[in-house]
């Protein structure tokens, strides 16, 4: 069954990949393209690439707080090096291997294996639900122009407030939903839910955990309308930084769950070209997407080389 899901993960992202590619294709074609050369996008470009490597260290400081929930040694210096060089991992097909990687290093600095786990999977419900969160809310208050012609959007207010009630509802179920979840991965083995009442979160540090998790894909989101400022030509309007955000945030959730999918290649590109091919101009929009693949790349390249740096200093101290 894994390996069935993840052949189909890995068709669905060749399939979005290669949507991506033709609409690149046709949108570039005979274009100018020294326009990601201008100092004002490189600029931009850089700051986005800032932003997405420090959007790290609000993923570490929600980490220690899951775990410190759970009684478990987790102090920052230790888990951000961890966390800033397993990332690299989700390079790889199957896209799991960053969290094995980094269960397997905080084992090693003293955390039990429940907890462990528990950690990752807590983390992993939390995002969703913020990027969903995100990405609901915005496109409902600052739609695409083609949605604007649905019917739907004349209920924003209900809309958002069914939405906010859903999300809230998540958030205090996510802790029965992720013991549950490993309960049913480990039904046998004796010791896999060791004490139980400390696997539980309350609801301050899931609160928190939603706010920095939500906060990353603001930050990058933030980062990705600088891009877009920089390459829109003058006298074309362009949404504002809402719109971005939740554009980054509904395109990542979609590159996320797609099964086998390495860093969600080539969905999130598709997603995220089709939330702005009604916005910006066909050429800045494949520019955009090829920034931000770029600037995410490179922060998870420069983590990689620091945390292993940190790392290694830290095993020989």
């Amino acid at each position: 069954m894994k390996r069935i899901l993840k052949g189909l993960g890995l068709v669905l992202a060749l399939v979005a990949g290669g949507y991506f590619v033709i609409y690149a294709h046709r949108a570039l074609a005979g274009k100018d393209l020294s326009a990601l050369l201008d100092n004002r996008v490189l600029v931009a470009t850089a700051s986005l690439t800032l932003l997405y490597t420090l959007s790290i260290l609000t993923t570490a400081v929600a980490w220690a707080r899951l775990l410190r929930a759970m009684r478990q040694p987790a102090g920052l210096a230790r888990l951000l090096p961890i966390l800033a060089t397993t990332q690299f991992g989700k390079y790889l097909p199957g896209n799991v291997a960053q969290h094995i990687g980094r269960i397997a290093l905080a084992r090693g600095m003293g955390v039990q294996m429940s907890p462990a786990l528990l950690s990752v999977a807590y983390e992993l419900l939390l995002a969703l639900v913020a990027s969903a969160h995100i990405g609901a809310l915005t496109l409902l208050w600052a739609p695409p122009a083609e949605l604007l012609q649905l019917q739907i959007t004349q209920y924003r207010v209900p809309l958002l407030i069914v939405v906010t009630v859903g999300a809230l509802s998540a958030l205090l179920l996510a802790p029965r939903i992720a013991i549950w979840l490993t309960r049913l991965r480990n039904p046998v083995r004796e010791g896999v839910i060791a004490a139980p009442a400390r696997l539980h979160l309350d609801p301050a540090t899931v609160g928190s955990c939603y706010a920095l998790y939500a906060s990353s894909f603001v930050m990058i989101g933030y980062g990705l309308w600088l891009v877009a400022g920089s390459l829109t030509p003058a006298g074309v309007l362009m949404p504002g930084p809402v719109f971005f955000i939740g554009a980054f945030a509904s395109s990542w959730i979609l590159g996320f769950v797609a099964p086998g999918a390495p860093a969600g290649l080539g969905i999130r590109e598709a997603m995220l070209s089709a939330w702005l091919s009604g916005v910006l101009p066909p050429v800045e929009v494949v520019l955009l997407v090829v920034a931000l693949r770029i600037a995410t790349t490179l922060g998870d390249l420069i983590n990689f080389i620091w945390g292993s740096v940190f790392m290694f200093r830290q095993r020989d101290g």
